[in-house]
């Protein structure tokens, strides 16, 4: 009998149990669907981007929040530091007019945010729960992927650090000519030290991607030589038996350039040439020479041709020239080691030439029959250099030709942006001083070709806006910034015929004719939406000795901060599909159409002005806000 009470017993109690377990997970299923519920159009908790906390928001509030924080970053930028000295870098830099503004590093914010709102989202509902769970208790951060255009961070530590390195100094190989007799000496090697400027680019990206500014204090690495007096042996024989080679005859076609003992006497080093130290050439020196007194005399810029529609004909109105460049670099390593090991005294100059790929006889079969779509934008208020600027970029784009399934680059289109190309300088703002650059009022070209694009209805492959919101470009969301050697502006004609860009200046206006054959294909796009406008903080007074004590010098004017967008759609004929619609096995209606939105995020950016001292009461970092 007790044996059947203990056997009642335990069934209750399982009965029990069971109904507890039942009932907790119920209710914990509750609670999921509740939480699941709250959350379905926010990021999980317990998830940071960067330094940014982003649990339980929308991904448009996270962006704006990521956004917010990025802007504060490059308000304040970050202080590189050595020993005594700090300096700020600023990861934006412009012009007074603001046409020349770019960003340093770019911050890929939807990505990380997209992420983010993925985390708990896209596996089997047990591991969405498992992840959920662990990131509400461990916490996640995800990182921003940062691009970061190292040649210019690079150029700015080496301008305010530089000094602080001592590189090591080879045994350096030193000639003596007394009476046409030449000797030869060693001087011994030197050890150095050098600021290690690629850990602090890995520092800066690495701060970058977790929204953190904080100072980077730079390292310092000890330098060696390569070459050591102790392994050159042998050097007045091996230096004599190449003055022994000479004169050699560089030949290019009917053109022949003598290389005498005098000439090439300077050129001689010390280098490593298979493991052991050997007498060679220094190549910098040497591709130098070639490149200042024999270049000119060979090189032969290649000139594309130019067309345009008169009388409904297509003309070429700029001749294609073939180029002919020397490769002074290779050249100059030829000289090398036809010295050093063949027997001949003849060095026949590596050059390079370039053909177009037009030919003028088949112009009028380009398929070029009407004005496709018509890119447009107002320079009205722009200084005389800024106009000047945009004529000379627009007539080097006038006449383009774009062959199908080209990919239009605009930097590579302008060439060269300087002195010689007939541009005129505007001042920028680099480490609070204003310099001169060429380049400004290019933007407006960009942002018109741009604007040409989406009237024609071509894909867009590359497309910056402003850093801030100009009023040549409204209105917002509509603009392309180009700066070289990046960011540049790209499209590509994915017709089945050339198009032409032809451009005009009336007035204040410029316009850029897209030239083509319709294929069927129609292009909508929506006006601007302009939303979060956010006003620029006090105005920032930075002490310099740069500037006569007492005199200001306002380097930056105030710019409102704004997100924009506007939504762009092509619609592809049924006989002229998308190219991408061939590797499909299912083709639906929806194939036929191709959705961008570009989105636009304007920084908010306070007045800046210079204010001449004496001497600075603290580093180049100190600074004082006023009210404006």
């Amino acid at each position: 009998m007790s044996f059947q009470i203990k056997k009642d017993n335990l069934i209750k109690w399982s009965l029990l149990l069971a109904a507890i377990f039942l009932t907790v997970l119920f209710l914990l299923g509750i609670t999921y669907l509740v939480f699941d519920y709250k959350f379905r159009d926010k990021i999980y908790p317990g998830i940071s981007i960067g330094s940014v906390n982003v649990g339980g928001l929308s991904s448009g509030e996270a962006i704006s929040r990521l956004n917010k924080k990025v802007d504060s970053i490059n308000q304040s930028g970050v202080v590189f530091s050595y020993f005594n000295q700090e300096t700020v870098f600023f990861p934006i830099v412009h012009s007074l007019e603001s046409d020349l503004a770019y960003q340093v590093a770019d911050y890929d914010i939807e990505g990380a945010v997209a992420k983010a709102f993925n985390l708990g989202r896209i596996n089997t509902l047990n591991k969405n729960t498992l992840e959920n769970i662990i990131n509400i208790f461990k916490k996640r951060n995800i990182p921003i992927i940062v691009t970061l255009e190292e040649n210019q961070v690079e150029k700015f530590l080496n301008d305010n650090f530089s000094h602080f390195s001592t590189p090591a100094k080879d045994a350096k190989l030193i000639s003596k000519t007394d009476n046409s007799n030449t000797s030869f000496d060693i001087v011994k090697e030197e050890y150095g030290q050098v600021l290690d400027f690629k850990k602090a680019l890995i520092d800066l990206k690495n701060n970058l991607s977790n929204l953190d500014n904080s100072k980077i204090p730079l390292a310092v690495n000890a330098s060696y030589p390569e070459i050591l007096v102790a392994d050159c042996l042998n050097i007045n024989a091996k230096a004599n038996r190449l003055l022994n080679r000479l004169p050699f005859t560089l030949r290019h076609q009917n053109n022949e350039w003598l290389m005498d003992k005098n000439r090439v006497l300077p050129w001689l080093t010390l280098k490593k040439i298979n493991n052991e130290i050997a007498v060679g050439l220094d190549l910098a020196t040497t591709t130098d020479y070639l490149e200042k007194t024999i270049a000119p005399k060979i090189n032969i810029e290649p000139i594309d041709p130019k067309f345009e529609v008169t009388d409904g004909k297509v003309k070429e109105f700029q001749i294609a020239r073939e180029g002919t460049i020397l490769d002074a670099s290779a050249s100059a390593d030829l000289l090398e080691k036809t010295l050093l090991f063949a027997s001949s005294t003849d060095v026949e100059l590596i050059v390079t030439s370039k053909k177009s790929p037009f030919n003028a006889d088949s112009i009028n079969e380009f398929g070029i029959n009407e004005i496709i779509g018509t890119g447009h934008s107002n320079f009205s208020g722009s200084p005389k250099n800024r106009r000047h600027n945009i004529a000379v970029g627009a007539a080097t784009v006038n006449g383009t030709l774009i062959t199908p399934g080209e990919e239009f680059s605009l930097l590579k289109t302008l060439g060269n942006i300087d002195k010689a190309a007939g541009y005129l300088p505007e001042l920028v703002i680099k480490d609070n001083k204003t310099v001169p650059e060429y380049g400004g009022g290019l933007c407006q070209i960009g942002t018109t070709v741009f604007r040409g694009t989406i009237e024609s209805g071509l894909p867009v492959t590359m497309r910056r806006n402003h850093s801030y919101r100009v009023s040549y470009y409204e209105p917002a969301g509509t603009d392309a910034t180009i700066y070289d050697p990046w960011p540049d502006y790209r499209f590509v004609n994915d017709t089945k015929n050339h198009i032409l860009i032809q451009s005009r200046i009336d007035g204040d206006n410029l316009y850029f004719d897209f030239w083509g054959t319709p294929d069927g294909r129609v292009a909508t796009h929506t006006y601007p939406t302009i939303y979060k406008i956010v006003k620029p903080g006090p105005t920032k007074i930075i002490e310099t000795v740069d500037l006569k004590p007492g005199e200001k010098k306002c380097t930056e004017h105030a710019h409102n901060g704004a997100d924009a967008y506007f939504d762009y759609e092509i619609i592809y004929s049924k006989d002229n599909p998308p190219a991408d619609i061939k590797d499909k096995t299912e083709i639906t209606d929806e194939d036929y159409i191709k959705k961008t939105r570009f989105k636009s995020h304007y920084v908010p950016w306070q007045e800046v002005c210079l204010v001449g001292m004496e001497k600075k009461t603290g580093t180049s970092t100190e600074e004082k806000l006023i009210t404006n």
